[in-house]
């Protein structure tokens, strides 16, 4: 790996100072190449030349010289592969790329539609052959060799007879069989999986299409989500924003197997969550077969603990530092600092708050709990600060007398500390934003769970 990564930037490196490099070391490196018979790289080197002078004669004569012996080359090369079909074409294909390549700067009339018709005649006949053969292998169902061919007649001629046709039913005829096995095999979601790309792109092949409706409409989960009388106060108020907020990032995901039950039929709803809870069988919570659901997914805050704490505040001795003037012994003004004794008030606060959610599936059917999934959130947040009506900086420290000196009296040097303490943070999130922010965190992974159980009816 350090190899190659060393091998591309030296490339890279090569590249940038290529472009950066004038017409003379263009030129020059065109002779170097053509010297060494390497005429592609000589006439691309002549080129870089050329577009950065194009008035400079030597320039064009050795463009001369170099392209017209490589377009020799090139369609000698294509003579003596005469009676080779495909050897022919590519060799006649390449010699005509580089004859338009170097059209803006030599002569290439002579080459110019002379063997036009010898080459129509060759790609004619290998074309009608790769046709014949990717026909075979369509009537044998050996798919892969049949799109190999047609994919070079493609390339060769976009619009010969049906080809187009025939590459995307070779394309097309083997996934179909395939995703058409999985749906037989009641493997739903594969065959969902498997018929995306094709569908995209080719999204009117309506045969896809319809086995793609009939996997999701055989293997939709039509689930319900459901609270629990037994929750009450505030797990209660914060589960039925939690549950609102899974059916949300559920329905964004846009999981074609996966239903949610309207919550507008509260009632039956709730009927059928007793009976689940109760694990007892309530017919009227299953009369109306619309509205049954698959399995139902009881999200619920089981704790939620809350500390709104209490702001403390402590008043607490200090310095302030501030200047004097006075006269030194050369009689000038000089600032002087002196330091008084000053009280400032400390304040702190800390909010704390937990949550437990529990996520269950439970089968309609049996009521018998299919997974259960246990989160914990905590969330703390805290400010320290302090207030002082003073103008100079602060400092910390003891004394015992405010206005007279003691040998107990105490300095800090912390003015740093207590200036951002003094411009720190005044507000602490409180609990209520931070149970707001553990609907959503909780709903989050509760959706994700969910989703990435890939739920499909059996």
């Amino acid at each position: 790996m350090k190899k190659l990564s060393k091998l591309g930037l030296i490339l890279g490196t090569a590249l940038l100072l290529s472009a950066c490099h004038g017409a003379k070391y263009h030129y020059k490196t065109g002779k170097k190449y053509a010297q060494a018979s390497m005429l592609k790289e000589s006439v691309t080197a002549y080129k870089k030349a050329i577009d950065r002078k194009p008035n400079k004669v030597k320039y064009r004569i050795a463009m001369e010289e170099a392209g017209s012996a490589l377009l020799e080359e090139l369609y000698t090369n294509y003579r003596f592969a005469d009676g080779n079909d495909s050897a022919s074409i590519y060799k006649f294909r390449d010699a005509e790329k580089w004859r338009n390549y170097l059209l803006n700067y030599i002569n290439t009339s002579r080459y110019e539609g002379f063997y036009d018709q010898d080459y129509r005649d060759q790609l004619d006949r290998f074309l009608a052959q790769k046709y014949e053969r990717a026909n075979k292998w369509i009537r044998t169902r050996q798919y892969d060799l049949a799109q190999q061919n047609l994919i070079e007649i493609k390339q060769l001629d976009p619009n010969y007879k049906d080809v187009k046709a025939l590459l995307e039913f070779a394309e097309v005829e083997p996934i179909y069989v395939s995703a058409l096995e999985l749906l037989e095999n009641g493997e739903y979601r594969n065959v969902h999986e498997m018929l995306q790309p094709i569908l995209k792109k080719y999204p009117k092949q309506n045969l896809l299409r319809k086995l793609e409706e009939q996997a999701i409409e055989r293997g939709k989960y039509r689930l319900g989500i459901i609270s629990d009388p037994n929750i009450t106060g505030s797990e209660a108020t914060m589960s039925a924003a939690l549950q609102s907020a899974v059916i949300s990032l559920i329905q964004r995901q846009k999981d074609p197997f996966l239903e949610l039950l309207d919550r507008t039929n509260f009632d039956l709803l709730q009927q059928e969550q007793e009976a689940i809870i109760n694990g007892t069988t309530n017919e009227a919570a299953i009369t109306q077969e619309l509205l049954a659901a698959d399995g139902y997914l009881k999200v619920i805050i089981t704790h939620a603990q809350e500390d709104e704490g209490r702001l403390f505040q402590e008043t607490k001795k200090g310095w302030e530092k501030y200047y004097v003037t006075e006269k030194n012994e050369e009689g000038e003004d000089v600032k002087k600092a002196k330091y008084k004794k000053v009280t400032y008030t400390e304040f702190h606060k800390r909010n704390e708050a937990a949550y437990d959610m529990q996520v269950a599936l439970v089968e309609r059917s049996t009521s018998k709990i299919l997974w259960m999934e246990s989160y914990h959130q905590d969330f703390a947040d805290e400010v320290a600060y302090i207030q002082y009506s003073g103008s100079g900086d602060l400092y910390s420290g003891s004394w015992r007398y405010q206005y007279k000196a003691h040998g107990s009296d105490r300095r800090s040097n912390d003015s740093g500390r207590l200036n951002r303490l003094r411009k720190g943070n005044k507000r602490v999130k409180s609990t209520s934003s931070m149970r707001k922010d553990a609907v959503g965190i909780l709903a989050k992974k509760a959706a994700d769970y969910v989703l990435s159980q890939k739920l499909i009816r059996e």
